[in-house]
């Protein structure tokens, strides 16, 4: 789940001052000089990034489209001497191509979770496991490349073809996965290659774009190395490829966190540093999660036309429908955070907090992908032939849940706060850390209701009741009690 060009969190500051800076003065400074600061229009936008919590930030002009071929390399976000320079305008292409990615990724993760619940063990669990985390951390690879950096032109299309087409390999190497060495290499050679491409164009990169250069140069480095770890995973026993595989997934979260952690900034000195653009970071995610989610729709409706449900309003198409509720709630529960009206972002709080909500949402998506598969195959059996199918559904949910509760209480609530920029806002009936606590015990309740080995159509109802009731009650306990 490694994001390049992310270094994460800046100290806030008590209101948006901008900097008193000139021009002439910006530009002597790292040779950045073809920046414009705008001016006009700038406090509708200001509230707009201020939301996530205060910052100093100045805006610059994203160039325009030079050549369709080509096009230098441009950043659109970084932190220069505390402050956040950052674009204010549309992506372009971007969005459209973002879409196109994730609904590719989802197929993909959708494919791996029909593998694993084709025969529901900790075998296949564990499958699933270290083929999703690869994926996972290729998409955000993807996701930050794309987000970073201008540079809409055709070799960065060229570039995206190239890793959809590498993961096209990937995904049908897990087919054939230690029936051979050679069906090995198709696995790992494939996410190899991925990760090369990203190190080699982020030392590219570093080249003309230096307010990221010393961290890009960092991070693609210790690209370069892991990779070089993945070649053993190919010719070692079972054992000592899960071992190996594990070892070096961590290893690439940590070579991320060492490259754009603040602390890092502050021990190499770094005037410049690189920065996120939090809002969208939070679009991608939230579009990515409803697209898991829909996962729980698509299966509703495929096992519906596939399999033979009767006539009416039957048992089976009851179940459907709960089913549906379920990811109603549980789309709800994401969008709706900690309930709070004003809240200081994960990614703006602390640089520690940034990396938990990235790193939270890989076994979020995971989870919610395995759950939503498990429950269509559940949802047209007469009876549970296979209990490892209800654990995959309710254990699934459980770590969403825990994910969730994560997610929501990385933010820093502020309605409560009196004086200040707190002085109007809301207060809750009660404060945060209760109205979130539920969500934990209600997770650990659902997977409990598999050891119970409940009936399908109770199993269903009784989860349904079970995040109906904590999302009413998490709506009612966020409700301004002054009202």
């Amino acid at each position: 789940m490694a994001k390049q060009s992310s270094s994460l969190s800046e100290p806030q500051v008590a209101d948006s001052e901008r900097v008193a800076q000139s021009d002439s003065e910006f530009q002597d400074d790292l040779s950045y000089r073809h920046v414009n600061l705008e001016s006009e229009d700038e406090e509708d936008f200001d509230a707009f990034v201020q939301k996530y919590g205060a910052v100093k930030v100045q805006y610059i002009k994203k160039p325009k489209v030079r050549s369709w071929f080509i096009n230098k390399p441009y950043a659109l976000n970084f932190f220069y001497n505390g402050t956040l320079y950052r674009t204010r305008s549309e992506r372009g292409e971007s969005g459209k191509v973002e879409l196109f990615l994730d609904l590719l990724y989802v197929g993909i993760v959708a494919k791996l979770a029909a593998s694993a619940t084709h025969e529901p063990t900790g075998t296949s669990l564990l499958k699933y496991v270290l083929f999703f985390a690869p994926i996972w951390q290729v998409w955000s690879d993807i996701k930050d490349f794309m987000n970073y950096y201008f540079n809409e032109d055709l070799l960065q299309k060229i570039y995206i073809l190239w890793i959809l087409a590498l993961l096209l390999v990937y995904t049908n190497g897990t087919n054939y996965m230690l029936e051979s060495n050679k069906a090995n290499a198709t696995v790992v050679v494939p996410y190899i290659l991925c990760r090369l491409s990203l190190g080699i164009s982020l030392l590219v990169y570093s080249v003309y774009v230096p307010q990221h250069r010393h961290q890009n140069i960092l991070y693609g480095s210790l690209i370069i190395v892991t990779c070089c770890l993945w070649i053993p995973v190919i010719f070692v026993s079972v054992r000592a490829k899960v071992g190996l595989s594990f070892m070096n997934l961590f290893l690439e979260n940590a070579s991320w966190c060492v490259s754009y952690h603040p602390y890092t900034k502050k021990l190499l000195k770094l005037k410049y540093s690189t920065a996120i653009n939090i809002e969208h970071e939070v679009e991608r995610f939230g579009a990515f999660y409803v697209i898991a989610i829909g996962e729980f729709l698509y299966n509703i409706v495929a096992t519906t036309a596939e399999r033979n449900f009767g006539v009416g309003v039957t048992e089976k198409i009851g179940r459907a429908i709960i089913l549906l509720l379920i990811a109603y709630c549980l789309l709800w529960l994401y969008f709706n955070g900690d309930g709070s009206k004003r809240a200081v972002h994960a990614c703006r709080r602390s640089g520690n907090t940034a990396f938990l909500w990235f790193f939270l949402h890989m076994p979020l998506i995971s989870s919610l992908i395995l759950c939503a598969d498990a429950a269509a195959d559940l949802c047209y059996e007469d009876e549970i032939e296979n209990i490892g199918l209800s654990y995959y559904f309710t254990g699934a949910l459980c770590v969403s849940l825990f994910c969730l509760y994560g997610l929501a209480i990385l933010d820093k609530s502020i309605d409560d706060e009196t004086g200040g920029e707190g002085r109007n806002c809301s207060r809750h009936y009660l404060p945060k850390f209760w109205r979130l606590l539920p969500r934990l015990p209600v997770g650990v309740i659902i997977v409990c209701l598999s050891v119970a080995k409940l009936e399908i159509t109770k199993l269903f109802g009784t989860t349904m009741a079970l995040l109906v009731a904590l999302l009413a009650y998490e709506i009612a306990m966020s409700m301004d009690s002054s009202w």
